[in-house]
């Protein structure tokens, strides 16, 4: 929500509140309601050091403009607010005979002189205006009016007229409009009730709104900053107002205020929509598809002026405001960006860079990898950093697809092409995806007589559904995948040579997980919302695993704990069984030239296996460790031993790190290289 600043003098004045900001407050809640934020700053409270944050400021004069601009990040957005008079308020001068001395009163002298500029500004010429004084005398005046300050008129002055507070002026509103993008039909319908109900700064009446839209810099402002063409006619059609994007739109160079609409543009036929108040069309103009908008502008009850809203059709029957909102329902959106990738390997980083580069081109792109490496969030990645961004991306899985249905989801059918065909027919992915991306993926699975028909279309640009005796222009840009190595399958006669080069722009090749071990474990931490820790033996056991499924297993993996383990804290107990005997085995071959060895020549590795694992049970209880629990806790598992021996067993653990021995009652605590170690021999010990 965008925010505006209201700067005024103090908050008090001439010891009464100073109620100039609130004023200007309700104008533009009047006029933008909720849709902004509204802050009224005082010049006096301002400390010299202080920032102001907003959007735009609104200043009552420039001076006052000059004493914030050191305290504002961009003093363009400083506006010196136009201030008029309420229409109903100054309806009651027009009853005061003419060249009647009329004191004008206000607050302070700058807001008198500022009051008398604006209603001569505005045609009251036909009384003298004197300014008031306060040590001067009056009594030959028998009229006085004032914006809400009657307190200071004098008392023995007969006729009292309160013309209101001044609000703000047109070429005001218009400029805020436009600089907070506030130009939906509900701002434009409360500027048009707020217009009426004002006189302008500059000239009479009803005729001043379309003069000030000529020659007001602010409006120009409001209208060039409109992507739609935006075009303002009389009756009778004659331009009197349009702006930059209505010339590039109907292709126009010249000047066209004073023209009339059906000359400037003979070929659209305008005055079919003379009959109707309000118009919402598709019009052809060139081989574009524009879509207009009418609405006449009425001043009381009186239909004056037609507004037109231009806005050019980026692809056939879809227009671009309803594009995003309608892609996303049918799922047609890339959802993930490069910020998404999540990784810490130079390689991947490698990649990003390139594809960023490629991004930039129309050109087709091959992404390769073994399944679960990433290739459709890279695809979607490229589409996004693209000038396609806003246009559809669909995806197709070649090798989810039967063969018998893939062409006609390809390319796909007319009416009654074959049995059981739509009677409506039905657009094939490259239409739909027109003016954007299609990822095809596992594209070394496509059928041989699929690849000649893709690559015509890859290099034709042009697609020819079934059944049909047509061909429709394309403008789409094709991202391939695949996890085969097509170049094996082009020697081998599987896929097309031609279409592989013609795929292979620019390849982008995804390495396994198992090359980027760095990413392992922040990967995890991603997928868990990083909710858990990893401990020192879990980690040895994550980066052992070869990780075959890639990223799409360690998303599994992490489904699997977020469901499963109830703690914060991630140990090789937490993770699937397949993935701790994999890690286990590769690491017992070591165990067996090493550790193993130096315990197996000693002891009993059945019994050392008891013990670490007494020892584990126990500090997950948080009881005592020490050798008497241990030795009772052994003889319920039915393995009786002796304190000496397993004073031993525990010296020979203690040396290689398995456990740390603590003074005290404490006891004996397994650590992280211990649980490796234990896991290591369960699985030693089942083989």
């Amino acid at each position: 929500m965008k925010k505006i600043v209201i700067v005024s003098d103090s908050i008090k004045k001439n010891n009464r509140e100073n109620t100039v900001g609130k004023h200007i407050k309700s104008n533009l809640e009047e006029l933008f309601e909720n849709r902004a934020a509204y802050q009224i700053v005082y010049i006096d409270e301002i400390k010299p050091n202080d920032r102001i944050e907003g959007d735009l400021f609104l200043v009552m004069s420039s001076a006052r403009g000059k004493l914030i601009k050191d305290h504002v990040d961009d003093p363009t957005k400083i506006i010196v607010v136009r201030r008029t008079f309420l229409r109903e308020g100054i309806e009651p001068l027009y009853n005061i005979p003419h060249n009647e001395d009329v004191l004008i009163v206000n607050d302070d002298a700058e807001t008198i002189f500022e009051s008398v500029l604006a209603l001569y500004q505005i045609g009251i010429r036909h009384i003298n205006l004197v300014p008031f004084e306060w040590d001067k005398n009056y009594h030959h005046i028998r009229y006085a009016i004032s914006p809400s300050e009657s307190d200071f008129i004098p008392e023995y002055i007969e006729n009292v007229i309160d013309i209101g507070n001044r609000v703000i002026d047109i070429s005001t509103i218009l400029f805020m409009m436009s600089h907070l993008d506030l130009q939906d039909r509900k701002a434009q319908n409360n500027f048009f009730q707020y217009h009426q109900k004002l006189l302008s700064l500059d000239g009479n009446l009803e005729d001043h709104y379309n003069q000030l839209l000529v020659r007001t810099d602010e409006l120009d402002c409001v209208l060039n900053l409109s992507h739609d063409g935006i075009l303002l006619t009389d009756q009778s059609g004659k331009i009197l107002v349009s702006n930059k994007v209505f010339k590039q739109i109907f292709d126009i160079s010249i000047a066209v205020e004073g023209l009339y609409l059906n000359t400037l543009i003979p070929s659209v036929d305008f005055s079919i929509y003379e009959s109707a108040h309000t118009a919402d069309d598709l019009i052809n103009f060139r081989n574009k598809i524009i879509k207009m908008e009418k609405s006449e502008i009425t001043h009381y009850n009186k239909n004056v002026k037609v507004y037109y809203n231009f806005q050019e059709v980026t692809y056939i029957k879809k227009l671009e405001q309803n594009l995003t909102q309608k892609l996303r329902q049918k799922g047609q959106i890339a959802k993930y960006s490069f910020d998404d990738i999540i990784t810490q390997s130079p390689s991947i980083f490698s990649i990003i860079e390139k594809s960023k580069k490629i991004a930039q081109s129309d050109l087709t792109v091959l992404i390769t990898g073994e399944s679960g490496t990433g290739k459709e969030v890279l695809a979607q990645a490229l589409h996004n950093a693209s000038k396609r961004y806003n246009q559809p991306f669909i995806a197709i899985n070649a090798a989810a697809i039967p063969e018998n249905l893939l062409e006609s989801e390809l390319f796909g059918y007319v009416s009654g092409s074959f049995t059981g065909a739509s009677k409506d027919g039905k657009k094939g992915i490259f239409e739909r995806a027109n003016n954007g991306t299609i990822f095809l993926d596992e594209i070394g699975d496509m059928p041989k007589h699929l690849q000649s028909k893709l690559l015509r279309v890859l290099q034709e640009k042009q697609v020819s559904p079934i059944g049909a005796d047509h061909i429709i222009d394309v403008d789409v840009r094709v991202i391939a995948a695949t996890h085969k190595d097509l170049v094996e399958s082009v020697n081998q006669g599987h896929f097309r040579r031609d279409l592989f080069y013609r795929l292979n722009v620019f390849p982008l090749e995804l390495p396994p997980l198992r090359e980027r071990k760095a990413d392992i474990q922040i990967l995890l931490k991603h997928f868990t919302d990083g909710k858990y820790e990893l401990d020192t033996c879990c980690k040895t056991l994550l980066d052992a695993y070869d990780w075959p499924g890639n990223i799409r297993e360690i998303s599994n993996v992490a489904h699997y704990i977020t469901t499963l383990d109830e703690g914060t804290l991630i140990t090789p107990e937490s993770l699937p069984s397949y993935i701790r005997h994999h890690s286990s085995a590769t690491e017992s071959k070591d165990l067996q030239c090493n550790d193993y060895k130096v315990i197996s020549t000693q002891f009993d590795v059945e019994t050392v296996q008891a013990v670490l694992s007494a020892i584990h049970f126990l500090n997950t209880i948080q009881k005592s460790s020490g050798r008497k629990h241990l030795l009772e806790y052994l003889v319920l598992e039915e393995v009786p031993l002796q304190e000496n021996k397993l004073r031993k067993i525990l010296s020979v653990l203690a040396d290689l790190g398995y456990i740390e021995i603590k003074k005290g009652r404490s006891g004996n605590y397994i650590t992280s290289e211990g649980l490796c170690y234990l896991e290591s021999i369960r699985v030693l010990l089942k083989k």
